[in-house]
């Protein structure tokens, strides 16, 4: 794959849209790109302490809000898509309609690259991670979750791959090549565990894959990391900062929820503090 011709961004919060809208825009400029707009309206949970006027009362309020965030997100998204150059569609659904937050899925199975913003803790939306979940797990899709406040209107003008020689690794790695075959000379860094004593190997971690990155016109430079940090997610960040990276492209970790998945440490580790988009794949 040498480009993204499909980009799906996918809005669940009202304050993020515009991030999100203006980084598609200027990644679809690069690759002339179709970008696909996606919204689910959030359900309404029955307050079980209210009954009769009450109720019905706390219900529409809720479903007023609801309409209002959803009218916003879509106004930004029009508004972005009048300016653009490319090709840009707006698609909606109610949450309730498609159990499980699946709404987003084939979408995304169905597209080059996926965009959405990591929600904060604490977040009014149910469940708020749980499609960012399935879109890493569920779809095979490269995924590039944008940090809160990210101020970017492109990415992967300077790029920190994480390689640790495992299938996730290799997926990312590649999954990531129209970034990596656009970025200039110097500007992208593989950072590598230290092999372990002893190890067989001649050569030493990421010789392999930077030599095959080479033949698609880039030749990345390889960082053993320092182990400044007991989290390796930690020291990656460490890495991209001092790198001046504005992307990192990583495998994902994990398990599925239902079998009561959690983020893989470094992963979740990465989510919550990374200031830069994550490139996720798996």
């Amino acid at each position: 794959m040498d480009s993204y011709k499909t980009i799906l961004s996918v809005f669940r919060s009202p304050d993020q849209t515009e991030r999100l809208c203006l980084l598609a825009d200027g990644l679809a400029g690069i690759w002339q790109s179709r970008v696909l707009g996606f919204h689910a309206r959030p359900g309404v949970s029955v307050n079980v302490g209210l009954r009769g006027t009450e109720l019905k009362e706390w219900l529409d309020q809720k479903r007023e809000h609801i309409d209002e965030q959803a009218a916003n997100i879509k106004a930004v998204f029009e508004h972005y898509a009048s300016l653009s150059g490319q090709n840009w569609q707006w698609r909606s659904m109610d949450a309730d309609l498609v159990p499980g937050g699946e709404a987003s899925l084939d979408l995304a199975r169905c597209a080059d690259l996926v965009l959405i913003n990591r929600l904060e803790h604490g977040s009014t939306l149910m469940d708020p991670d749980m499609t960012l979940e399935q879109l890493m797990f569920e779809t095979g899709r490269p995924v590039i979750v944008v940090p809160k406040g990210y101020p970017g209107e492109k990415t992967g003008q300077r790029i920190v791959i994480a390689w640790n020689d495992t299938r996730e690794a290799s997926r990312a790695a590649f999954d990531a090549l129209p970034f990596i075959s656009n970025a200039s000379a110097n500007s992208v860094r593989l950072v590598c565990p230290p092999l372990p004593e002893n190890s067989p190997r001649q050569l030493p971690q990421g010789a392999d894959l930077a030599e095959a990155l080479a033949r698609h016109g880039v030749e990345p430079e390889i960082k053993t990391l320092p182990g400044r940090h007991a989290d390796a997610g930690a020291e990656i960040l460490a890495e991209c900062e001092e790198f001046g990276a504005d992307l990192l492209v990583m495998g994902a970790y994990g398990h599925s929820r239902l079998r009561e998945y959690v983020f893989g440490g470094t992963t979740e580790t990465i989510l919550n503090s990374a200031t830069i988009p994550v490139l996720l794949s798996r």
